[in-house]
C-alpha cells in the first residue's frame, strides 16, 4: 500500500489495499496477499516490486489503511486493477477493463 500510494489520501491507500484483497479473492490471481503482491504472471504486477520500493518503511497512514482493509473497509468496489493515468506507460487496462472510480491520482478498474 505504501509503495503504490505514498502521497495519496487515506481513501486512496485503502483503495489500493482493496485491489490486493480483491485479487486474493479472485480465482484469476494467487490466493494470498504475498502471492498477489509478488505475482509475475504476465510480467511484474506492481512497479514497487520491480524497483525495490516495496521494502521501504511504510507510513503510519499506510499501516492504518492496511488494518482498515483487513477489517473490511472498502472504497474501490470490485476493482482488480489501478493505474495513474498521467504516468502509466500502458493503456491496456483502460481499453479492456470496466472503470470503477478515481481516487486521488489513481483510476480503478474491475
Amino acid at each position: 500500500i505504501n509503495a503504490e500510494s505514498n502521497g495519496e489520501p487515506l481513501k486512496g491507500k485503502i483503495a489500493v489495499g482493496n485491489v490486493i484483497l480483491n485479487r486474493v479473492a479472485s480465482p484469476d490471481f494467487p490466493n494470498s496477499i504475498y502471492g498477489v503482491i509478488f505475482d509475475k504472471t504476465g510480467g511484474t504486477q506492481f512497479t514497487p516490486v520491480a524497483n525495490g520500493t516495496i521494502y521501504n518503511t511504510p507510513s503510519a497512514d499506510s499501516i492504518l489503511a492496511s488494518k482498515l482493509c483487513l477489517d473490511g473497509a472498502s472504497v474501490a468496489g470490485s476493482s482488480l486493477f489501478f493505474l495513474n493515468p498521467v504516468t502509466a506507460t500502458s493503456s491496456w487496462i483502460v481499453k479492456s477493463r470496466a472503470y470503477v472510480t478515481t481516487i486521488g491520482n489513481h483510476a480503478f478498474y474491475a
